[in-house]
């Protein structure tokens, strides 16, 4: 499994999820949101960004939503 944030104008390096790994709302929102991919989205593109993901249960997860709603310029939550 393979993440990438990318846009119009530039994408971020790809980033893999560890071999074995179970996606959950933890390893989801730590590894992947806060350690690799949200930086690697700010290093391209500043702090003016829209992530965008669909409703798989670790995206929707009650750790990755805090998450998001700390970090992110303008969180939508799966709700609205």
């Amino acid at each position: 499994m393979v993440s990438v944030g990318m846009s119009k104008l530039v994408c971020t390096h790809l980033i893999f999820v560890d071999p074995g790994a179970k996606i959950n709302g933890c390893y989801y929102g730590e590894v992947l949101l806060n350690q690799q991919l949200l930086p690697a989205i700010q290093q391209v593109s500043g702090d003016f960004f829209v992530l965008q993901q669909d409703s798989a249960p670790a995206h929707t997860a009650r750790e990755t939503i805090m998450l998001l709603q700390r970090e992110t310029p303008a969180f939508i939550s799966p709700d609205q």
